[in-house]
């Protein structure tokens, strides 16, 4: 049972199930089933709203059913393998939250059902914004929030330990900063799997992975999911953390403005679409589409948005999140914890969700084998290359991938969906990683301290 759930004696719970009673559904005569990677906070503020806004506008009760399978990369497996086996429908009415890429895959394979939402929403909700889409322009999917990913910082521990605020993302590479960063796996977290497949495409292949690499010597430990490398930051056992938005300003919230703090780096930062969408089969359509209706409208929108205790935001916990409605940063600019407009971003970067969709499953993995698994070997490899004096030698060599960008989308696109070849060139990646790295290690210091 998760935390912060009520907990029922035996008797009780079955009879629960029997009245199809479910907790974020209580006394709901009918409830909308969503599978979703959001965590409790979420989920319960959601719950609440809805039922409250249904109320209003519909005069009878309904609820949200959740179901939670883990991350992100969790549940479109588990939607995509539910399928497999049942093509007309999978009992789910709705897929709510994560980046874009798992709404483009779902789309393709026809495994959403396309919805539009009545003008009066939509005319608040621009299609596009910096190059990057919000919603689809078939209607198969929607942007709920509007994410973007950056440096939860430890100001505290850097003032005791000695060490710099960072403003750039090639700031976590800074030789000071050993054993002080955190980052999470991307196998396990689609948050993190975006935040690094951002590094190939703003910096380029070659030099997006020297870049990954030299921060990974830094890291002091690969957490399996991106919340615990935010919490991770604010106890102190990491003094920078890769951290999406509201994670970010979460934690500040939380350890104070004086002991954290959050920055969107100044080379480059990726905004993108948290997305919800009507699955194939939805078992309760009309109640899926008044959910979209609740999630995009100015009700739904005010729980992101608002702080928590605000009369129309969120009651019992902060979820500080971007909204997709560009009118509230002007309406609410005293009002909201959010101090920055994602539609007033002025930059060149533009982070591509369908490039990032098609190779995910092989950037993760890359990185999962080349900076996870064999993490024991790439600290001992960049803590030599540090001893050294870090030769534009090293470093090229230390970054350097076992394969080109142009092969890694194409075996993403064949191969690679063997899971049997799949197994064996990750196993081979492993050990190329691990020769490359004790080489590194191995070799003689110039400048033995």
């Amino acid at each position: 049972m998760r935390h912060g759930q009520p907990r029922f004696p035996g008797w009780w719970r079955a009879a629960i199930l029997l009245l199809g009673w479910l907790p974020g559904a209580m006394l709901a005569a009918e409830s909308v089933i969503v599978i979703s990677p959001h965590n409790l906070s979420i989920r319960e503020e959601f719950s609440r709203g809805f039922a409250a806004w249904y109320r209003q506008q519909f005069g009878g009760d309904a609820g949200v059913e959740w179901r939670d399978v883990g991350g992100t990369a969790d549940a479109v497996r588990f939607v995509q393998s539910e399928f497999a086996a049942k093509p007309d429908g999978i009992g789910i009415d709705c897929f709510f939250g994560g980046g874009p890429e798992p709404y483009l895959l779902l789309a393709d394979r026809k495994l959403t059902e396309p919805y539009r939402l009545p003008a009066a929403i939509l005319d608040g909700i621009p299609q596009s914004a910096n190059g990057v889409e919000i919603y689809d322009p078939q209607f198969r999917w929607y942007g709920a929030a509007l994410s973007s990913f950056g440096i939860l910082q430890n100001t505290r521990v850097q003032r005791l330990v000695g060490l710099p605020q960072v403003r750039r993302w090639a700031d976590l590479a800074d030789p000071r900063l050993y054993g002080w960063v955190g980052a999470a796996d991307p196998r396990n977290s689609g948050t993190m799997n975006n935040m690094f497949e951002s590094f190939f495409q703003a910096c380029g292949w070659e030099r997006g992975w020297q870049l990954v690499t030299e921060i990974g010597g830094n890291v002091g430990n690969f957490d399996r999911f991106s919340s615990s490398t935010a919490k991770d930051v604010t106890l102190g056992q990491s003094a920078y953390g890769f951290a999406i938005d509201f994670y970010g300003f979460t934690q500040v919230a939380v350890a104070g403005r004086t002991n954290m703090t959050f920055v969107l780096p100044e080379d480059f930062t990726a905004i993108s679409p948290d997305g919800i969408c009507i699955l194939k089969g939805a078992p309760h359509r009309e109640l899926a589409q008044r959910f979209l209706q609740f999630v995009m409208g100015e009700p739904g929108q005010k729980l992101w948005f608002l702080p928590r205790g605000h009369p129309e935001g969120p009651q019992r916990y902060s979820i500080e999140r971007m909204s997709v409605r560009p009118d509230f940063y002007r309406r609410y600019r005293d009002v909201s914890n959010i101090a920055f407009s994602p539609f007033e971003l002025k930059q060149t970067f533009r982070y591509n969700a369908q490039l990032a969709r098609d190779r995910r499953d092989v950037v993760a993995a890359l990185v999962g084998a080349l900076l996870v698994d064999t993490h024991p070997e790439l600290r001992k490899a960049w803590r030599a290359i540090i001893r050294r004096g870090q030769s534009a030698a090293d470093c090229v060599a230390l970054g350097r991938a076992p394969l080109t960008e142009a092969e890694a989308l194409a075996l993403a696109k064949t191969s690679w969906k063997d899971p049997a070849f799949r197994n064996r060139k990750q196993i081979e990646w492993q050990t190329w990683a691990q020769q490359k790295y004790r080489r590194l290690g191995e070799a003689p210091a110039i400048n033995p301290p």
